[in-house]
């Protein structure tokens, strides 16, 4: 919802008024709010501001690493400034390579002006020397604006697109930083853009690692022996497979292979989709409800030991690429290339599933890539149970059931 705010403000001539108030507002307040501190500088401490979702930070924190080990890096203390949506995430995956964790309601923090001023006001407080903010498509008010409040006397950000932010908006929070870097023209997977911004940052080679998390440090739970994960939501409801037909996937599933339960996982405000699809099942009894009831570590743990999960395009996919989950992804297409599908040296076991178009230039996405981002002008509906069917037949062999 905010984020489909934000655009409208971007992209609305109309609009034009009230953002730059909004920006001015937010900019007054983070003034106010670093005038009442007074922190030396600490040497040696880094802050990475990261204030996306779960698939951004997925997608990042293989090269937290290559930061922590580089040699201009390598000695400094790490925080991570970060949404609070990500936090037992990175705090349970990633807390050997990150020191301290500053945690923050990006909601509250583009619409509380007190809520924002204490943020502020505890950003500058740390007197970090050193500011990295590896995000492709800035937001001025949230990223910019917190870059520069830090105080760091080194703010290192990256060239935008202009997704999130007003071309003016990019020109003014442009100059917050004092270096910035250009991970280069076009629609990159953004996997490979993060290590392109990463090597930028440290001027040093950086690899591509695959997204993996330790499953030894996801929070076990009692799981049935086989199964196959449904994940029906997804943030916006244009991504969203109608209900119906994941009902008729389950039914398939339960008479065509009958060893495996299904367990049903989302997000709490998500259960609307899940009570529409149970009231379509004739019988319940071989199916697990886990829907707004399970932590990001626990759905770790559940995608870990699952056989195959089916969901629409949405931030549990990248999850189950760092697992090495089986799985089958319904997508209209939305940020082709960028988001999806994944490289078959990450993402072989992912079966991605797309409106005909994009399926007939398969050969040569990125030449269509331009037309899906940030939106896709297809329908989900497009793709048919029997589509799903098919793919179920490819991935769950006789052998396995």
């Amino acid at each position: 919802m905010l984020k489909r705010f934000i655009r409208l403000l971007k992209t609305s001539p109309l609009l034009l008024p009230l953002l730059a108030s909004i920006d001015l507002v937010l900019w007054l307040v983070d003034r106010l709010a670093v005038l009442t501190v007074r922190t030396p500088p600490k040497p040696l401490s880094l802050v990475v501001i990261r204030l996306d979702v779960m698939g951004d930070y997925l997608m990042f924190r293989n090269y937290l690493r290559q930061i922590k080990e580089s040699d201009r890096y390598g000695n400094h203390s790490i925080t991570l400034f970060g949404n609070l949506a990500v936090k037992s995430l990175a705090e349970t995956f990633d807390n050997a390579l990150i020191d301290h964790f500053i945690w923050v309601d990006i909601y509250k923090l583009s619409t509380q002006p007190l809520y924002r001023f204490r943020v502020a006001r505890q950003l500058r407080s740390q007197g970090f020397s050193v500011v990295l903010c590896p995000t492709y498509s800035r937001v001025l008010v949230l990223d910019d604006f917190m870059a520069w409040a830090t105080g760091a006397s080194e703010r290192v950000g990256c060239r935008t697109d202009y997704i999130n932010i007003a071309p003016w908006e990019a020109a003014l929070g442009d100059r917050l930083y004092t270096r910035l870097i250009d991970s280069g023209p076009g629609i990159l997977f953004e996997m490979e853009r993060d290590r392109r911004i990463v090597e930028g940052f440290v001027q040093e080679p950086v690899a591509v690692h695959p997204p993996l998390l330790d499953s030894h440090s996801a929070n076990a739970l009692t799981v049935p022996e086989r199964y196959i994960v449904l994940s029906l939501g997804a943030g916006q409801e244009f991504r969203i497979w109608p209900a119906d037909r994941f009902a008729e996937v389950a039914r398939f599933v339960s008479v065509q292979y009958p060893a495996y339960k299904l367990v049903l996982t989302g997000a709490p405000s998500e259960k609307i989709y899940t009570e529409s699809f149970l009231k379509q099942l004739p019988d319940t009894s071989d199916v697990v409800d886990l829907t707004g009831s399970l932590s990001i570590p626990q759905l770790v743990y559940v995608l870990t030991k699952a056989d195959l999960l089916i969901a629409n395009e949405t931030g549990i996919v990248h999850i189950a690429a760092s697992t090495q989950t089986p799985s089958i992804v319904i997508s209209q297409g939305k940020s082709l290339v960028r988001w999806h599908p994944y490289p078959a040296e990450f993402g072989e076991m992912i079966t991605y599933l797309y409106p005909d178009y994009i399926e007939q230039h398969r050969a040569d996405l990125s030449a269509i890539a331009p037309d899906f981002n940030p939106e896709s002008p297809l329908s989900i509906n497009e793709i048919s149970v029997e589509r799903v069917k098919i793919a179920i037949k490819s991935m769950l062999t006789e052998s396995e059931y």
